[in-house]
């Protein structure tokens, strides 16, 4: 099994913050990483935005996690 908090592209609050926010704005999953970037920051899930490929990486654990699907 991946251990994707442990992953260098990104920080630790990344994969709560996505997982929340896709818990209450479902549709978001259909969003790219850089709107879901902007949108963490935005609506107050992260204190600043991350960058783009951090939001990739958060999401590609997801995915192999089974957690998402795109």
């Amino acid at each position: 099994m991946i251990a994707p908090s442990t992953n260098i592209l990104h920080d630790p609050d990344l994969l709560p913050a996505l997982r929340e926010l896709f818990s209450q704005h479902p549709a978001m999953i259909q969003s790219g990483c850089d709107t879901l970037s902007r949108g963490l920051f935005v609506l107050r899930y992260l204190p600043s935005r991350p960058e783009t490929f951090q939001v990739e990486a958060a999401l590609e654990a997801l995915l192999v996690e089974g957690e998402i699907l795109r």
